[in-house]
């Protein structure tokens, strides 16, 4: 049984929710991965930006399926999620959480094929260049190739040197692999394909193999769609599944301040 503390908050704990002007704003401009961003207004760019898509939307009899197209999950979760709204309506429940996805280079990891990497940050918006959480991530195929994870790494030397460098990328101009240490596969979250919902569901790899120094086991469930997420982190009995910690007041809710899926390489 895997020990390991929080690993699921060193994550996504944070998951934004945007008030509803952002959320009018992120509806205006819609589907970031797919169109190209509001900061961007040349014509070329725009071009660019879907011929990319194009390009990665096409595989195998000239479609690719969702359940493992890693390039429209980076896009998704690349940004920075706040839940200042929920935070707003009941201030005794939610903190006002950022949570950030800064894509890395597609050679970051330099013993292995090229993948999606991110370095991320959980912060208080009142504190952003003190992030309670920060790790890098890496979305993978899970062993039997027909869904995706997203396997953890902790950050085991002078993490803070890169303290708000998802806010500022130049920031993490040293960070390499050789400060990683992978985390346990049985903590990697799953993510799997919802075709009637239009959405990724994501979930702890089964087997109740994540155990948490509080107790139990910990399960997370997750939601990512275009332009929304959600996290609830949940502690259950080994033995009778009950939930022993969590959320009582449901998941965290997000909505992007900002979207960074412009920068989301091309494999």
């Amino acid at each position: 049984m895997i020990e390991l503390s929080n690993l699921h908050q060193a994550l996504f704990i944070g998951s934004p929710i945007l008030g509803r002007d952002a959320r009018r704003r992120h509806s205006e401009t819609r589907n970031r991965c797919e169109r190209v961003p509001i900061f961007h207004s040349s014509t070329r760019v725009a071009q660019n930006f879907r011929t990319r898509m194009s390009s990665k939307s096409t595989e195998v009899g000239g479609q690719m399926s969702e359940s493992t197209d890693q390039y429209k999950l980076a896009c998704w979760l690349a940004a920075d999620w706040s839940n200042k709204e929920q935070a707003i309506e009941n201030p005794p429940f939610w903190s006002h959480i950022r949570v950030c996805f800064r894509p890395l280079p597609a050679s970051f990891f330099p013993d292995s094929a090229l993948s999606f990497a991110f370095y991320t940050e959980s912060a208080y918006d009142y504190n952003l260049s003190q992030p309670y959480k920060s790790s890098v991530i890496r979305i993978s195929l899970t062993p039997g190739g027909d869904k995706m994870e997203l396997v953890s790494y902790k950050i085991t030397k002078d993490p803070e040197e890169f303290f708000y460098g998802s806010r500022d990328p130049t920031l993490l101009e040293s960070l390499d692999a050789d400060r990683l240490l992978a985390l346990p596969c049985g903590c990697n979250t799953v993510y799997e394909w919802d075709t009637r919902s239009k959405m990724y569901r994501g979930y702890t790899r089964p087997g109740k193999q994540c155990r948490m120094p509080k107790g139990g086991y910990l399960s997370s469930e997750i939601t990512l769609r275009e332009g929304h997420y959600t996290s609830w982190d949940l502690g259950k009995d080994e033995e009778t599944d009950e939930t022993v910690w969590g959320a009582g007041a449901g998941p965290f809710d997000f909505y992007p301040d900002e979207s960074f899926a412009h920068e989301v390489p091309i494999l």
